[in-house]
């Protein structure tokens, strides 16, 4: 699945509208082919709803293989009542671009 697919929810070609009349524009075709527009519509919301589903899958998939490879490397620290720590005041940081 490409990108655009992923934003766009279509291939990046002519857009869903020239192939399948818009239904407001069906009224005025036969019925039968108005049927047939009305599956492909359906059909096409449920290709793009099952495409969806499995890119977030494999985002969530990669997103805990990230979190595993930083945990295995991250040293856990225990700190005690009295012990000194550097904390950090965001602040001061400089903003902008140059500071």
């Amino acid at each position: 699945m490409s990108p655009f697919q992923v934003l766009y929810g279509t291939d990046a070609e002519l857009p869903i509208s020239a192939e399948i009349p818009a239904l407001r524009l069906a009224r005025a075709i036969e019925d039968e082919t108005f049927q047939n527009s009305l599956e492909k519509r359906i059909m096409y919301l449920t290709e793009l709803e099952e495409k969806r589903v499995r890119v977030v899958d494999k985002i969530t998939e990669h997103q805990n293989q990230v979190k595993r490879l930083f945990d295995k490397k991250a040293k856990q620290r225990n700190f005690q009542v009295g012990d000194l720590v550097l904390l950090w005041d965001k602040r001061r940081e400089p903003k902008g671009m140059h500071g």
